[in-house]
């Protein structure tokens, strides 16, 4: 296919099916496969919101003095937003490919490529809005109980927000799955990139630096503007300032991470 014809595959049947594919698997498993990492977040916020709170008090934040409770909840559900996918189009996604054949056995099917790369992509992205689902439904119960401040209603978009960004997450991830020569060198999307981008892209710990170079990474970064919209929406009640800059930047790592990932996807799996 040409990269217009790779790209338009996104809507096509085929890719639907591989999605509808991955999750009769997923919901057949789904007591082993869906609990412990919906959990991990929720364990990250018991242990940074509620556990550091006590010692960091409040930090500033857009001109106001926010609780670190305040602040870490919506940098939660981007961690949970990018974590999701990331992981989800490394590990499974390399598992379906090289261990168990399936995209060998889905290959012989009417589904080509694209449409197995883009079925990928949307079941990854599918993932992160179900888990970051649930870490709205936990942040909602802390709030009804007092333990954190937000505003609740706007809880509502952050699922849709979490699948459009895992979209380009998942995408991103998947030029690694195509890319490793074997599991174990998945240590390195996964240490150099995946924990870090988690962890200092105004998630849990706010960013503030004056070096030219590292204020431009971080603009183009669509993890940090994710983090800045849920925290917009859920202090301030408003999108604010981030969301237009995310858009773009996830919309331009979606189009270059999808169109490299299935070149390197040919090439491992066609040969």
């Amino acid at each position: 296919m040409s990269v217009a014809g790779d790209l338009l595959a996104f809507g096509d049947w085929r890719s639907l099916a591989v999605l509808r594919r991955n999750a009769l698997v997923y919901f057949r498993n789904w007591k082993t496969a869906f609990l412990p990492p919906a959990m991990e977040p929720v364990v990250f916020f018991l242990a940074f919101g509620l556990g550091l709170s006590g010692y960091v008090g409040g930090l500033d934040w857009e001109g106001e003095r926010l609780s670190y409770t305040a602040f870490v909840a919506p940098g939660l559900i981007a961690y949970t937003a990018f974590g999701t996918p990331y992981y989800e189009a490394l590990y499974s996604a390399y598992v379906r490919m090289f261990f168990q054949k399936t995209w060998d056995g889905i290959l012989a099917t009417q589904v080509e490529l694209p449409h197995l790369v883009w079925g990928e992509v949307l079941w990854a992205a599918a993932r992160g809005f179900m888990n970051t689902a649930i870490v709205c439904v936990v942040l909602a119960g802390f709030d009804a109980a007092g333990a954190v401040d937000l505003h609740t209603a706007q809880l509502f978009w952050m699922p849709p927000l979490a699948f459009l960004a895992g979209l380009a997450f998942a995408a991103f991830a998947l030029i690694f799955t195509a890319l490793v020569p074997a599991i174990d060198h998945m240590n390195y999307p996964v240490f150099l990139l995946g924990i870090p981008l988690s962890l200092i892209s105004n998630t849990y710990f706010p960013l503030e630096t004056e070096r030219p170079w590292l204020r431009a990474l971080i603009d183009v970064n669509p993890l940090y503007h994710l983090a800045e919209t849920c925290r917009w929406l859920l202090v301030r009640g408003e999108p604010g300032p981030h969301l237009g800059p995310l858009a773009l930047t996830a919309g331009v790592l979606l189009l270059v991470s999808i169109v490299l990932a299935m070149r390197l996807t040919a090439r491992r799996v066609l040969g």
